[in-house]
């Protein structure tokens, strides 16, 4: 009989919170899994320690491939494995003792949901909790519904995905997700060409098409060390941003078939042209170097600017909340007015 999840724990040099990412596994209360590790070969002691922690326990399989990045490994992972649920087990993050029973649970109980949900803790390189990022402040995820994140509720397609459509990412770590196998046949697996922000492809693809479930009484980690204050610094690029659009469109073109038609005509005819427009007026607002040049941007966008970009300024004179607040409550306000209720509390 196969396994109940299949985790898939992708590595290369993170040697010194490797020990403790086996450790979380190993000790989940919900022992029915298989794992398979891909090691990018490690030049720091790495593989030497996977395969100690390997030796002996059959449940596990390894391999090494080549350095491509985080998604071919993620990938290899789905054609080796064959649990009902897989999860992503990022090799210097941890997790809640009762993860993964809680998040199977909900799945269980919810077959109408492909993916399961929980909180993030951001953790230091020692493994102390952090103050910032704070989740859920720092996703669009809970925008509206703060009053809900610590309760059980779903949240139903295509609602996450549209919040992608603000350009952010909505499940802050891929730790956060139990996937249902089957949703993988669906959509498609990780897509490899936007680099080490690829996942926010998938994941934009999973929100338009999957239910899920929030499960707030469990937690994975998402660890904070050196290196990843460029990373944030590049998230705020034009480059970044084109890849957001790119990704954006691609989500959309593989799932448009999937979507009810009302939803599919809706995002086609106002929704992907309205939240562009959003994204680069804000994207250009934050280029300005001061507040002078800011100024006289937004006095061109009044004039000649888009018609999101004129509705947003128009609104912040009569007071109304900016946009990255209020789009959250406009996208479940769309989605009600065509029958869809976007978030169901259980």
């Amino acid at each position: 009989m196969r396994p109940r999840v299949s985790i898939c724990l992708p590595n290369l040099n993170t040697l010194p919170f490797l020990g403790e990412r086996f450790d979380t596994i190993f000790g989940q209360t919900l022992r029915d899994w298989e794992m398979f590790v891909y090691d990018s070969y490690s030049d720091d002691g790495g593989w030497e320690l996977i395969r100690q922690r390997a030796a002996g326990d059959n449940r596990i399989r390894i391999t090494q491939g080549p350095r491509e990045g985080p998604y071919p490994a993620w990938n290899e992972c789905l054609r080796q494995t064959t649990a009902e649920f897989v999860y992503i087990a990022t090799s210097d993050d941890t997790m809640a003792p009762d993860c993964l029973e809680k998040m199977v649970a909900a799945l269980d109980r919810h077959q109408d949901c492909d993916l399961a949900h929980c909180p993030f803790i951001a953790i230091d390189e020692r493994g102390v909790p952090v103050a910032a990022p704070r989740w859920p402040e720092c996703t669009p995820f809970g925008v509206g519904l703060e009053k809900l994140m610590d309760q059980p509720h779903v949240h139903r397609a295509p609602y996450d995905g549209l919040l992608h459509l603000m350009g952010r990412i909505v499940y802050n770590s891929i730790t956060q997700l139990l996937v249902r196998r089957s949703l993988f046949a669906r959509i498609g697996s990780f897509q490899t060409r936007w680099g080490s922000v690829g996942d926010f492809n998938w994941e934009m693809r999973a929100g338009l098409v999957a239910n899920t479930v929030h499960v707030p009484d469990t937690w994975a980690s998402w660890r904070i060390r050196e290196g990843q204050a460029t990373a944030a610094a590049q998230l705020m690029s034009r480059e970044h941003f084109q890849k957001v659009d790119e990704m954006i469109a691609e989500a959309f073109t593989v799932c448009e078939p999937l979507l009810h038609p009302t939803v599919a005509t809706g995002l086609r005819s106002h929704w992907i042209r309205w939240t562009k427009e959003m994204r680069d007026y804000y994207s250009e607002l934050r280029e300005q170097p001061n507040l002078l040049q800011r100024r006289l941007y937004q006095v061109g966008q009044l004039f000649w600017g888009s018609s999101a970009a004129r509705s947003q300024l128009i609104g912040s004179l009569l007071g109304r909340p900016k946009w990255p607040a209020a789009a959250p409550t406009e996208m479940r306000m769309w989605l009600e007015s065509i029958g869809i209720s976007p978030v169901i509390l259980l």
